[in-house]
């Protein structure tokens, strides 16, 4: 069946209707810099097709898009646990989600007659459905572009790298050859190494940072890779939380995102460090609120499992987190400065040029000790030139274009593919 549907020359038919299908990778820190841009597209015409899992349906229908489930399931990241703390057990997992996508979904799609496939760049299954049906293809890009220099030069020191047990020659035999079978079933060349699963770029990118923050941006070029800026919008859904406790000092908000579930050291950490302090203290725990913490929480405190983040980042003067991209961006925007302590993934590329661009510390592996700590946020309380470095490239990140420039760069991708074009 699959071999039927595809084939190795590209040709872009003609159809009546713009309309984008798109394959999002189910989670927070990737789907939602997709939302104002699917709102955007929409409001220009373009019909969007959306495929997420349930808790994203509102957030998809909101924007305007058609919401498609996907009818697979998907083992979501997890720091200590699950699928992804490894880069065999990554690779092998999106190989596994691609597997299942394209039986349950590529016909689906191709029902659909979509003009063009958009797709994150961690669902590779995004590219291989287009590629099944011949259709041209844009990336959403949620973090940096990444090289293997980018990988090489920005990646975790050796105290903060975890081993890679599974990266034996046995393993890449195995793993090459059901690659092979894979992309023999839908008459699809094999991927050069399966290392080719873990960033899928499209004939367009649109990346979700700015040329500035982007490191060695000149590597990527111009005409496919598209540095459109943050993509931020407010959350209806946010959490309550007690602005009138805000006394005015000096605020150093703290979070490690909603995906990793074994963090309460690192709170503790953050405990031990800040509780006494010229400042106050807001922390977003998420699931990770540790049992047999001192009671009560230092008065200095204010802690909840979620707070409305873009709320309290306008008000805050230090960021401590674990540098995901959207956390990141939008302290930035803001002009707020980081203490970065990288959990995993593209987060020790973000962190490091982080540092690099003078907005933030970075502490990883053993130099995460309260002292370290404290003395990292007044390091950057004392010195006004973390705020001055954070605040540029926080104009960065606005003059990019956001939402409007990345739906006008989709846009103009569906008319010089030969497709009807989009208002603007």
């Amino acid at each position: 069946m699959g071999a039927k549907l595809a084939g190795r020359s590209r040709r872009y038919p003609q159809v009546a209707v713009s309309r984008i299908v798109y394959f999002s990778l189910p989670a927070c820190g990737h789907v939602n810099p997709t939302l104002p841009v699917v709102a955007e597209l929409v409001r220009r015409g373009v019909e969007v097709h959306y495929f997420a899992t349930e808790q994203f349906q509102w957030a998809v229908e909101a924007a305007g898009a058609v919401f498609v489930p996907y009818t697979v399931e998907f083992r979501m990241p997890a720091r200590g646990q699950g699928p992804f703390r490894f880069a065999d057990t990554t690779v092998e997992t999106l190989l596994e989600m691609s597997e299942a996508v394209l039986r349950a979904h590529l016909l689906q799609v191709r029902a659909m007659a979509p003009t063009i496939v958009m797709h994150d760049s961690f669902s590779p299954w995004g590219g291989l459905v287009a590629r099944c049906l011949r259709l041209p293809t844009v990336a959403s890009v949620p973090s940096i572009a990444v090289n293997q220099e980018i990988a090489t030069r920005y990646g975790p020191g050796p105290d903060a790298a975890p081993p890679e047990p599974g990266l034996t020659p046995e393993w890449l035999v195995r793993v090459k050859a059901r690659c092979a079978a894979f992309s023999e079933r839908y008459g699809l060349p094999p991927p050069r190494s399966p290392a080719e699963l873990l960033q899928t770029y499209g004939d367009l990118n649109v990346v979700y940072t700015s040329r500035w923050f982007q490191p060695l941006e000149g590597s990527f070029p111009s005409d496919r890779f598209k540095f459109v800026g943050a993509c931020l919008q407010a959350r209806p859904d946010a959490a309550p939380f007690p602005f009138e406790r805000l006394d005015g000092r000096p605020l150093v908000y703290v979070s490690m995102g909603s995906v990793y579930e074994d963090l309460a050291h690192v709170f503790r950490t953050c405990l031990e460090a800040l509780a006494e302090g010229h400042w106050q203290v807001v922390m977003a725990t998420g699931w990770n609120f540790p049992e047999g913490w001192p009671a009560p929480v230092p008065d200095t405190f204010l802690v909840q499992p979620f707070v409305p983040q873009l709320e309290i980042l306008r008000r805050a003067a230090v960021f401590v987190t674990h540098a995901g991209m959207n956390g990141t961006h939008e302290a930035l925007y803001n002009g707020v400065p980081l203490v970065a302590l990288p959990q995993g993934s593209d987060q020790f590329w973000i962190a490091h040029r982080a540092a690099e661009l003078g907005v933030g510390l970075v502490l990883e592996g053993g130099a995460v000790t309260a002292r370290c700590l404290r003395e990292s946020v007044e390091r950057i309380l004392d010195d006004p030139a973390y705020a001055a470095a954070a605040a540029r490239v926080g104009e960065s990140l606005r003059v990019a274009g956001g939402p409007a420039r990345a739906a006008g760069e989709i846009a103009a991708f569906l008319t010089t593919a030969g497709r009807e074009s989009v208002p603007a």
